[in-house]
């Protein structure tokens, strides 16, 4: 049986992570078509991965703490969080921006 060859099988499509969605959305907001969306995700695949990774904060507190941490540690936790948040979008962002500028480089010197 040696002589049957294995015929490459079309790879199945997968759902979008929600930050796919995010960049997919910011994609067609700008008016991009569907090749374009799925290069520009494709490229951004491993840094959408990084960008997605989420802070494991959890931890064990005795009732006589739990009084000052809520009013001493959480609220620094919540604005560490929103300036992360905040950070992450401006990234994402200007990534999405870079690889438009890429991908509209590319068209063009094929052209």
């Amino acid at each position: 049986m040696s002589n049957i060859l294995a015929f490459p099988v079309k790879e199945q499509l997968r759902d979008r992570t929600p930050l796919e969605l995010i960049v997919e959305q910011e994609l067609l907001d700008l008016g991009a078509d569907s090749y374009m969306i799925d290069v520009v995700i494709e490229r951004m695949e491993k840094f959408l991965v990084l960008a997605s990774f989420e802070f494991d904060l959890k931890m064990k507190v005795s009732k006589n703490c739990l009084d000052e941490m809520n009013q001493t540690v959480f609220p620094v936790i919540s604005d560490m969080q929103a300036s992360i948040r905040e950070n992450m979008n401006e990234m994402l962002t200007e990534r999405v921006l870079h690889e438009i500028r890429l991908y509209n480089l590319e068209r063009h010197a094929v052209k």
